[in-house]
């Protein structure tokens, strides 16, 4: 019994080993450095996050905007390549005025520009080890967004499916 149990912790703390290890490869997070405008430069890509299934002034997401030779990505499942903001629609470009701006800095040297609408939040990781990606956008995407909100349920539908609470 004591040689089964010590097995068992043996493989357990094994297996906490490599969790720990599979999950340092997906790198740190940097600080948003917010930034009052995005500069009037040229960039070398500018991806538009869009939303299809946004309500018309809700279907720009956010842009980034990424310097020449930056390795810089997201994680949005929409991405559009833009040439320049003149392609947004008259709604998206009035949405966008509203918009969070961040800049994707690590140390002195800025590689792009975040640009995000109010009710999205965005993370920004730095990973050396990826040559393609050196700094990904992650984009959190908001619960009212993601239809799970719970707006518009019945009331009278508790946890479980069980009725409760509401008065017949």
């Amino acid at each position: 019994m004591n040689k089964t149990f010590t097995f068992i912790i043996f493989i357990l703390a094994g297996l906490v080993m490599l969790a720990l290890v599979g999950c340092s490869g997906y790198g740190t997070i940097i600080k948003k450095h917010e930034v009052t405008d995005i500069p009037n430069i040229q960039f070398e890509r500018i991806i538009k996050l869009y939303n299809p299934e946004g309500i018309p002034d809700k279907t720009l997401a956010g842009v980034v905007f990424i310097k020449k030779g930056a390795k810089v990505c997201t994680d949005y499942p929409r991405e559009m390549a833009i040439k320049s903001l003149d392609e947004l629609d008259m709604v998206e470009k009035q949405v966008y005025t509203r918009f969070s701006n961040y800049a994707i800095k690590a140390g002195d040297e800025i590689f792009g520009f975040v640009s995000i609408a109010q009710d999205y939040r965005a993370n920004i990781w730095e990973n050396i080890k990826d040559e393609d990606c050196k700094y990904k956008v992650q984009i959190i995407i908001p619960e009212s967004v993601k239809g799970t909100s719970g707006a518009g349920l019945d009331p009278g539908v508790g946890a479980g499916g069980y009725g409760g609470g509401g008065i017949p």
